[in-house]
């Protein structure tokens, strides 16, 4: 038996598979013809896109042109619900869209609850939706009046100066800002705050630094309702050098007084200064009184208040010192001095001068045996007449007392004697005269 397939032909055959490609491809043509009229004529359909972000149209204008804020927002995001082609569905994503509130029109206060218009990138079909809805529908809020406080920036160093040094209070530039918001939600807020935390520092630094709200219980505040006039303050920590420095007394020798005889305390005998580092260089003591041991007849107690560097401060401790001064192991004797014994020099040409006093007594202190030795001879008071010039009076002078014959012995205390000044006359006789004495110092 034949078999039937045996008599095609070669082009029967390439017939067959034509026939077959051609319905394939028919096919295909269909499934694409149907696939395009599905996505662009088809049915429509229903999606939902949570998390829509709201948007306030017009928030800047009302806020600058009418001192408005918006407040209490109930929603910062909806959902949205869109009926439409599939294909221009399926392309939107929540973040492509916004939910529009337009607040242009808000002219007070108040509440409000307006419908969001729903806005589509510019690249959507927006045709091809045929239904829009938000949930919740509405967005309410309300609408304050802008208002502004001024706030004290403060801070506080929590960090470390370097050994030898301290940290001063630290200073702001600006030392205020200005907040703007709703006045119920600024009324929160009690002052800006800064903090600085470091080590080891040992100059000024300043810097910019950024700040946080502190509220009205001491704890740190925000909300996204208030805005600033600056975001920054400049902060400046001044730093400052620390150096003891001991307290002393300058002590004249005088009065038969020496290093020997003389034991002296002072309570405190230190103080702590800060200042310059370069002018606390140069300060390594300082001497709170200049003591001429010739006016101390003994011991004495005194206060003195402590005169530091220009530029500099006492850090704790007390402004003042007590000194202490002990004279011991002298001897003190008094003597009386005739007018003999007391005379003036550098009186002026033309002028003469009279001793006014019949005697002066005087105190005089140093080792016993050389004090028992002296006599008034050996004691004489000098005044001297410079500083009257041509002066007619009686005054009273000053006069030095000198002790010849001995150096370890001095005078204690301040002495005066009566001095007349005259012009000189022809009588009077050379110029200068004292009218019965030499008018030349004594020299005993």
């Amino acid at each position: 038996m034949k078999n039937k397939n045996s008599n095609k032909t070669p082009h029967a055959k390439a017939m067959t598979v034509h026939s077959i490609a051609l319905m394939v491809l028919s096919v295909l043509c269909a499934l694409l013809l149907w696939v395009y009229v599905t996505e662009t004529r088809g049915e429509d359909i229903t999606k939902t896109y949570p998390g829509v972000q709201v948007v306030f149209e017009g928030e800047s204008s009302i806020r600058e042109s009418r001192e408005l804020i918006i407040t209490e927002s109930s929603h910062s995001s909806v959902s949205v619900t869109l009926t439409g082609n599939r294909r221009t569905l399926m392309n939107l994503v929540s973040s492509d869209m916004t939910a529009t509130v337009d607040v242009n029109n808000i002219t007070r206060t108040g509440n409000n609850a307006p419908a969001p218009r729903v806005t589509f990138p510019s690249r959507t079909d927006t045709s091809a939706i045929t239904a829009v809805s938000t949930n919740p529908s509405t967005v309410s809020f309300y609408v304050d009046k802008l208002d502004k406080k001024v706030l004290e920036v403060r801070g506080v160093f929590n960090g470390s100066a370097a050994e030898g040094y301290t940290a001063e209070t630290l200073e702001f530039s600006p030392n205020t800002v200005i907040i703007y918001g709703p006045a119920k939600v600024l009324s929160q807020v009690s002052y800006a705050y800064v903090e600085v935390s470091r080590t080891d520092v040992e100059k000024t630094v300043s810097f910019d630094s950024t700040y946080v709200l502190v509220d009205n219980e001491g704890s740190f505040f925000e909300s996204d309702e208030i805005t600033f006039d600056t975001d920054v303050v400049n902060v400046t920590l001044p730093v400052s050098a620390v150096k003891e420095v001991g307290l002393t007394v300058d002590l004249v020798y005088g009065g038969g007084v020496t290093e020997n005889d003389v034991k002296w305390t002072l309570e405190p005998n230190t103080i702590t200064l800060k200042g310059d580092s370069t002018t606390l260089a140069g300060v390594n003591s300082i001497s709170v009184a200049r003591i001429n041991l010739s006016q101390v007849l003994d011991s004495f107690v005194d206060t003195y208040r402590v005169v530091i560097p220009n530029d500099t401060e006492i850090i704790g401790g007390a402004r003042e010192t007590t000194l202490n001064l002990e004279i011991g192991g002298l001897y003190t004797r008094h003597f009386q001095i005739d007018r003999s014994r007391i005379t003036c020099i550098n009186s002026s040409e033309g002028y003469t001068w009279e001793i006014g006093n019949d005697f002066l007594d005087v105190v005089i202190r140093g080792p016993e045996q050389a004090v028992l030795g002296l006599s008034e001879l050996n004691i004489r008071a000098v005044a001297d007449l410079t500083q009257y010039g041509t002066a007619t009076a009686s005054v009273n002078v000053p006069v030095e007392i000198h002790v010849d014959g001995s150096t370890e012995v001095g005078a204690v205390g301040e002495y005066r004697v009566l001095v007349n000044i005259k012009q000189a006359t022809d009588e009077d006789g050379a110029a200068g005269g004292n009218g019965g004495t030499e008018g030349t110092e004594a020299n005993g």
